[in-house]
């Protein structure tokens, strides 16, 4: 409980005027959505709110990371929809978007080495500097830790063997482990018509190596 006080403090005494207060105040936001008291998810429900106009805006902007932050958290208190629009208006057919979106789940899956004291890194269309057999294999092992942001998963999943082809090749066990993951999804159902056609051509790839 203290914890999490301390949190709601430091995300309202964050200074949003400076490029460290504001990746303060949106990692201790987004920290916050895994109190689920039903006063901590009110709270942290309306600051998210007060933030959805971030979700408005196409492609790569400077407040991307912001808006994917507000959108996977507002999806793990229950709302769906802002994370699937997201992934539609900041991600789908834009090159910048699908590479930072790769780029941040690189970091925080520990593929990159070096940290990062700022989003610049996201930036990197070439998606240098880090190792795509860990994220293949943080993707497919922390799937059944997303319920609530599974499109968030399946279209990374998707992005990732998209440009890198040759990943179903570089680890036979792991490549099996994440067919038969994929194909729970799929059977399971309760996802969007989107991550069912992304993850139907992720199964398809995975199946002809395995």
């Amino acid at each position: 409980m203290a914890f999490f006080e301390r949190l709601r403090t430091t995300t309202e005494a964050a200074p949003r005027t400076d490029p460290q207060g504001v990746l303060l105040h949106r990692q201790a936001l987004y920290l916050t959505s895994y109190d689920k008291s039903p006063e901590a998810v009110a709270w942290t429900a309306q600051a998210l709110h007060d933030r959805r106009g971030l979700l408005a805006r196409r492609g790569w902007t400077p407040q991307w990371a912001e808006a994917r932050s507000t959108a996977t958290a507002l999806a793990r208190l229950g709302d769906p929809v802002p994370l699937l629009d997201f992934i539609e208006r900041a991600m789908v057919d834009d090159d910048a978007g699908e590479a930072a979106n790769l780029n941040y789940w690189a970091y925080w899956l520990g593929g990159t080495p070096l940290p990062q004291s700022d989003d610049m890194f996201m930036r990197d269309r070439q998606l240098t500097g880090w190792d795509p057999v860990t994220l293949l294999r943080g993707l497919t092992y922390g799937l059944h830790h997303a319920p609530g942001y599974v499109d968030l998963y399946a279209h990374t999943m998707w992005a990732l063997l998209t440009a890198h082809p040759w990943l179903p090749q570089a680890s036979g066990l792991l490549v099996r482990d994440l067919a038969e993951r994929t194909e729970r999804l799929l059977d399971w159902g309760g996802i969007s018509e989107r991550s069912r056609r992304e993850l139907t051509g992720v199964h398809y790839v995975l199946r002809d190596r395995t």
